[in-house]
C-alpha cells in the first residue's frame, strides 16, 4: 500500500464506551476498508463481560471482517468470542490467536518490564542480600 498508515490503540474498550455514544461511531464506514485506506483498530477491553460487547455496533462490525483477534484467559461462559473459540483458563501469557486463514492457535506473548524497574522477585533477591 502506498500512503499514510493511521495506527488507532484504544485500550480499556468497555470503559470507552461506557456512556451513551460510542466515539468510534465515525469509523464504522470506513472499517471494511481499512486496508486499503491505511487504518489499523487495536482495541483491548477486559474479558469479563465480553460476550454482551459483541452487540456493540464497532465491535459486531470488526467480527463480520472476521479481523484477527487475541483471547486471553477468561471463563468459558462467555461463549465464542472469536469464531467458535471460547474463552478458557489460560497459564499467565498464553492466548488463542484466531485469524480466518488459519483458524485458532495456541501463542505465548511475551512482556518485559520498563527500561529502569525490576520485578519483585528482583527486588526480593537485592533486599535479603
Amino acid at each position: 500500500m502506498a500512503g499514510p498508515e493511521v495506527f488507532l490503540l484504544v485500550d480499556d474498550y468497555d470503559l470507552v464506551v461506557g456512556g451513551t455514544t460510542n466515539p468510534l461511531s465515525p469509523l464504522l464506514d470506513y472499517l471494511t476498508q481499512a486496508r486499503d485506506i491505511g487504518l489499523h483498530l487495536v482495541i483491548t477491553r477486559r474479558i469479563g463481560g465480553a460476550s454482551r460487547a459483541m452487540f456493540d455496533p464497532v465491535i459486531a462490525r470488526i467480527r463480520e471482517l472476521a479481523s484477527p483477534g487475541i483471547m486471553m484467559s477468561g471463563p468459558k461462559e462467555e461463549g465464542p468470542l472469536f469464531g467458535n473459540v471460547k474463552p478458557q483458563l489460560l497459564p499467565p501469557g498464553r492466548a488463542w490467536l484466531v485469524t480466518r486463514r488459519e483458524g485458532a492457535r495456541l501463542v505465548q506473548l511475551a512482556w518485559s518490564h520498563p527500561p529502569g524497574s525490576r520485578p519483585a522477585s528482583d527486588e526480593r533477591r537485592t533486599s535479603a542480600a
